[in-house]
């Protein structure tokens, strides 16, 4: 086409309105987007505080008010508001019960604030909407160990490995159980069961110091018995694995190790030393 043929076209006036003049609410975003965005530039930065007013805005110009929730209190939770962290969440949690994130956040919030039992209550909650809820029981557990209560402390160890067997701290913590019981035999399994899921974890360490000191224990009642005991010090000479776990002994594989030793070394050269009477 010419310049001249060009400069005599005639445009209709619904073109131009559509390439000209079209509104501009109906290009740019909904005012609640933009502050959404806004506040999510704001956390990028670091202005927390702010991104918390531009969220609050964000939600009167129509964002999803959970969303917004969420997003408010998680700002406060880094922040350390955990008062207002915690408000938040109960605002969340009320206006829709069956979502789950609110809850799993306020879970989060509650340890961390350590409202013991909010938590434990929305532990409950939780478990309900999903019976096999990870978070929910392992925050079950801490919370009956906290308040002393092994026995029911005992039996979320016990779900908590049900339903995630492979996962260290749930035997770590089921083998400290046992050993506040004194029961000795199962606190030695767990710990073992810990460093064979995980022998470099950061639980393997505790798990070998704790086998360590209850092999000592143990290994230091068995001489005692052995020195006052002419029999049990004649068993563990023909068999010192078995003579152990007729006693009710249970000794780690380096426990046995360290028994073996001694019933083959030391145990012939000590003299014996005669239980006394209980009779005069």
């Amino acid at each position: 086409m010419s310049t001249h043929e060009a400069e005599n076209v005639e445009l209709h006036p619904s073109s131009v309105a559509q390439t000209s003049c079209a509104s501009p609410a109906r290009i740019l975003p909904p005012r609640w987007e933009r502050a959404w965005d806004r506040a999510g530039r704001q956390i990028e930065r670091g202005a927390l505080i702010q991104a918390i007013a531009t969220t609050k805005l964000a939600r009167k110009q129509g964002a999803d008010p959970y969303q917004c929730l969420l997003r408010i209190a998680d700002l406060h939770h880094t922040i350390g508001h955990y008062t207002q962290a915690l408000e938040a969440l109960e605002q969340a949690v009320a206006l829709d019960p069956s979502r789950l994130a609110g809850w799993e956040q306020l879970l989060m919030v509650a340890q961390t604030a350590g409202v013991r039992e909010r938590a434990i209550s929305v532990s409950h909650i939780l478990i309900k909407l999903v019976p096999n809820h990870i978070d929910a029981h392992s925050m079950l557990g801490a919370a009956y160990m906290l308040q002393g209560d092994v026995e029911a402390a005992l039996r979320v160890s016990n779900t908590l490995i049900r339903l995630d067997p492979e996962t260290p701290a749930h035997h770590f913590r089921k083998a400290l159980l046992c050993q506040h019981q004194n029961e000795v035999a199962l606190a030695v399994d767990e710990f073992l069961h810990t460093l064979r899921l995980d022998p470099d974890g950061p639980l393997a360490d505790p798990a070998r110091d704790a086998l360590e000191n209850l092999d000592l224990f143990q290994l230091n009642n068995i001489i005692t018995l052995a020195l006052e005991d002419a029999v049990f010090r004649a068993q563990l000479m023909r068999d010192p694995v078995g003579a152990a776990e007729d006693r009710g002994f249970a000794l780690s594989p380096m426990g046995i190790h360290l028994l073996t030793d001694f019933c083959d070394q030391a145990l012939p050269e000590c003299p014996a030393n005669p239980r006394p009477s209980r009779y005069h």
